[in-house]
């Protein structure tokens, strides 16, 4: 919470203590609740009042400077201004935050017996001290009722302050967390794919060049326009179009992947990148390449639902340990959905008959 807004809710607080006091006061003067017409006195005139009594006490007259005046006038100041604060901000910067950030059972006994010794020690000295007669029983109740008051009102201040303070963290980790997230993608990426150049250059220069071009358009989208939460579907799908067809430049077979999107993507939004780690695994880990159809990616859309398939050839007895980039990414994907798409999205990884099957389904609407 801001500095400026916490202020600002302080000072609400302790204006509308004396102006719901002075209401009640004033609501009091009519035979019922809405008997308005019957009011002897405005309610600011009531206000007035009770600012002034605690310098001029009703029963002392004008005479200010007496010393059974500047009692009461003390007394007063202790039991309904500085008696209040104390307890309110003792409560929202000291006792509470204890509470919050250690939950031993020391820190919530303590402001217990506070709240039920200090009334008694403060009235018991007033008691002492006050030069006019009071009753005992009637302020060391009123006291307590005091007490509890704003020492709740402190207590909430504080868990509001806090929950506030856990939410705009908890935000932050999150963006920073999804930043995170999406850089790991990225450099994985590039970095397979500028391997897969390097090989091209030493055996074919058109192919390289060509792929060079196809990795511009690639990093002109990854660079330029997926800073930002959503993108439409339509370009993440032309993204990973042009990916398809850089992976095409380097094999003979012209027939390996099969990419089909059923539906129309519309002005559908999705996290940028999503699907991409997926589509770069299907190729890395298809054990025969020669195969015509052997990656098959499909897309398929209904209303606000993306449904994602990819598949590849995976035959166990053939496959070549990889490094764990692969699965890093996985990971990172799969923590993507959870912060992204909570509650709005599965995801089936499943390997069978010599094929590695992966289905991601992608609720885009938000609840």
């Amino acid at each position: 919470m801001k500095k400026s807004v916490r202020i600002t809710v302080h000072v609400c607080f302790w204006i509308m203590i004396p102006l719901t006091i002075s209401f009640y006061n004033w609501a009091g003067q009519a035979d019922s609740f809405f008997g308005l017409e019957n009011h002897s006195k405005n309610f600011f005139q009531i206000l007035f009042e009770g600012f002034q009594s605690l310098f001029i006490h009703p029963d002392m007259g004008s005479m200010i400077g007496s010393l059974s005046n500047l009692t009461m006038v003390f007394s007063y100041l202790i039991a309904y201004v500085i008696f209040p604060v104390t307890i309110f901000y003792l409560f929202y910067g000291y006792f509470s935050p204890k509470v919050l950030n250690s939950r031993s059972i020391r820190n919530v006994i303590i402001p217990i017996v506070f709240v039920l010794v200090v009334p008694f020690i403060i009235i018991k000295l007033l008691s002492l001290f006050t030069l006019v007669a009071w009753s005992f029983l009637y302020s060391l109740s009123l006291t307590y009722v005091i007490t509890a008051f704003f020492a709740i009102s402190g207590f909430f201040f504080c868990l509001l302050e806090h929950w506030f303070q856990t939410e705009k963290l908890a935000k932050q980790n999150l963006q920073s967390e999804l930043a995170l997230l999406k850089n790991q993608i990225n450099p994985h990426f590039l970095f397979n794919t500028l391997n897969n150049i390097d090989s091209l250059i030493k055996s074919n220069t058109e192919k390289a060049s060509e792929t060079l071009v196809k990795l511009s358009e690639i990093l002109r989208y990854m660079i330029y326009e997926t800073n930002v939460a959503n993108v439409q579907l339509a370009d993440e799908i032309r993204h990973i179009e042009s990916y398809v067809e850089l992976q095409k430049l380097q094999f003979a077979n012209r027939e390996l992947v099969s990419l089909s999107v059923q539906g129309n993507p519309g002005n559908i939004l999705i996290a940028p990148m999503l699907f991409i780690p997926f589509v770069e695994n299907a190729f890395k880990h298809c054990t025969d390449k020669s195969i015509p159809n052997a990656v098959r990616i499909t897309f398929t859309i209904h209303d606000n639902q993306v449904q994602f398939e990819s598949v590849n050839l995976s035959d166990r007895t053939q496959r070549i340990n990889k490094d764990e980039a692969s699965g890093v990414g996985l990971n990172i994907v799969k923590r993507r959905l959870e912060i992204l798409y909570p509650g709005r999205h599965s995801l089936n990884i499943k390997e069978e008959n010599n094929t590695f099957n992966v289905t991601l389904t992608v609720n885009t609407h938000e609840h």
